[in-house]
């Protein structure tokens, strides 16, 4: 059984590497991404005042009005994109956070009446004898309950990828309240 997730209270088994996301998101920091997508739109601001400029002073040929309005388009584009995205991502988190901080607690709770009932099957299993017939029985409960504590320590995961902070300084709550108590 995973007693070491039951003492400590919560267990890290997971890698809380998050499977989503482009290659972009993978290569860069998000700070490093906002910044991108900032220089991409200002790239295209400039492309568009030079395009100006450059139609003030002479006739511009066809293939020049294109290639300058598609260079703008692109920059402005692929920047919006990018700045689009981590604005959603930031007002999704920020909707997210006041529901993360009671649903981790109730994981929390749930993982710990779970950790009790796995210390009481097997103070149960140690107490009993094994003629009596109970050894399948408990087996049958502790398998349950172990991987019912498996369920909620993804559940902590899943919460630790979408808020970490708030997540880490709950833990971290937890933690004290527990060596104040214990």
């Amino acid at each position: 059984m995973t007693q070491g997730c039951v003492k400590i209270g919560v267990c890290s088994h997971g890698t809380g590497a998050s499977s989503t996301g482009g290659l972009a998101e993978k290569l860069m920091k998000p700070q490093r991404q906002i910044k991108l997508g900032a220089v991409l739109i200002l790239v295209a601001i400039i492309g568009a005042v030079i395009f100006v400029v450059f139609a003030a002073i002479r006739q511009l040929t066809q293939l020049e009005v294109v290639l300058l309005q598609l260079f703008s388009l692109a920059t402005g584009l692929i920047g919006s994109f990018i700045l689009g995205r981590r604005s959603a991502e930031s007002a999704a988190r920020e909707m997210i956070k006041p529901h993360a901080r009671s649903a981790f607690r109730r994981v929390l709770s749930l993982y710990r009446s779970l950790s009790r009932l796995a210390t009481t099957i097997a103070s149960a299993r140690l107490s009993k004898s094994s003629d009596d017939g109970e050894g399948p029985v408990l087996d049958k409960l502790e398998a349950i309950v172990v991987e019912q504590i498996a369920t909620a320590d993804d559940a902590m995961e899943d919460w630790r990828d979408i808020v970490p902070e708030d997540v880490e300084e709950l833990r971290q709550r937890v933690r004290d309240v527990e060596r104040r108590e214990g």
